[in-house]
């Protein structure tokens, strides 16, 4: 992924954020519900990777705590899962920028799981629920759909650009 420094594209990420809102709310069927990426997640990774001096933890946390209040969980849950991925992939974003792209989608894979930990145990400290394998569903479709993703929001920054 090439390192931008050209100013802050707020078109390029405002329509992609609500482009991962908009897929994060469609309904799916009970079957595939657990295999949903996490796509602000995925965004927000992509954006910190290409804008690294202008967007940062900060910016995650909030979409997390945005995410927190759209959708009704425990405030603080999504923002403190995605403040930490957002800090461990900053101390290893030169590396991670430069992988290809199949070693990036093998840290996709990573990073959703060390948020998906995150996420439940956070949930699992304030709800008394059952949860199972499935809960790490969505890394694998991250890292599934991460050279799809990464290609497009590569081709939307470009055209804002």
């Amino acid at each position: 992924m090439p390192r931008s420094n050209s100013p802050l594209p707020l078109t390029a990420i405002g329509l992609s954020l609500l482009g991962a809102l908009f897929l994060y709310s469609l309904p799916l069927h009970n079957s595939l519900v657990f295999w949903r990426p996490p796509f602000v997640l995925l965004i927000s990774i992509y954006w910190l990777l290409v804008l690294p001096q202008h967007l940062g933890i900060t910016f995650v946390w909030l979409l997390g705590l945005l995410l927190d209040l759209l959708y009704g969980n425990v405030i603080g849950q999504n923002a403190l899962a995605m403040s930490v991925t957002a800090y461990l992939l900053k101390t290893q974003e030169y590396r991670v920028r430069h992988l290809n792209l199949p070693f990036q989608c093998l840290a996709a894979l990573f990073i959703v799981i060390i948020y998906q930990t995150l996420w439940v145990s956070t949930r699992l400290i304030s709800e008394d629920i059952a949860l199972g394998w499935r809960v790490f569903y969505p890394a694998l479709s991250s890292a599934l759909i991460w050279p799809l993703l990464a290609g497009t929001l590569y081709r939307l920054h470009h055209l804002f650009h």
